[in-house]
């Protein structure tokens, strides 16, 4: 097996020297901003991966929060945001929920009036391989995860088999991936939009 990137973490003695190494300053994001890249990414993950997931009737809520209105946005948050914190779902069957409660909104309250025919995935797509070069370890655990459906464990796991190392260790590492993935998306995708926004006013 040829080892990626990812398995490259267990070089690092610390978050602050790969952080350093990779160039990548600690940011902070909230719960709300943290969830938002997970969506924005799992769209990238099912249309990447060529499986036949409901993007279609998924993707109105990335297309809204990306690209709707701000009182849209505030709105799917606060779903969303109900749906991890007083029920407790995770994953697919959070947005999947969060999904049937804005159609049933958009049918009672018109909400939506219209969204754009864009490709977010490639949009996503497009930013991430702007933001990490193709050797960087957080471009591989982008693409296990959320294209290969690897979960954090499974990583750690894999990169236990084949270093050697202890399982902690590893999560630990796979963990500093994550966090710079999402902190480094955020303010890269807020960027991209800002940019888009300019061109489309000038």
């Amino acid at each position: 097996m040829k080892l990626t990137p990812i398995f490259s973490m267990v070089n690092f003695a610390d978050d602050a020297h790969f952080r350093r190494i990779w160039r990548h300053p600690k940011r902070t994001i909230n719960q709300k901003q943290s969830l938002w890249v997970q969506y924005l990414l799992a769209i990238w993950g099912n249309v990447y991966r060529d499986d036949d997931y409901l993007i279609r009737e998924t993707n109105i809520i990335g297309k809204l929060m990306v690209r709707g209105k701000e009182e849209e946005s505030t709105q799917i948050e606060k779903i969303i945001m109900q749906l991890y914190d007083v029920y407790g779902l995770r994953g697919d069957e959070l947005f999947q929920n969060a999904q049937a409660l804005i159609m049933q909104q958009r049918q009672r309250n018109k909400i939506i009036s219209c969204i754009e025919n864009s490709d977010d995935a490639a949009f996503v797509d497009r930013v991430l391989r702007k933001t990490f070069h193709r050797e960087n370890p957080v471009r591989d655990f982008a693409i296990r995860k959320y294209c290969g459906q690897h979960t954090i464990q499974r990583i750690a796991r894999e990169i236990q088999y084949y270093t050697g190392n202890d399982i902690q260790y590893c999560r630990k590492r796979v963990t500093w991936c994550e966090r710079v993935l999402e902190g480094e998306m955020f303010f890269a995708l807020k960027r991209e939009l800002q940019h888009e926004s300019q061109g489309l006013a000038a």
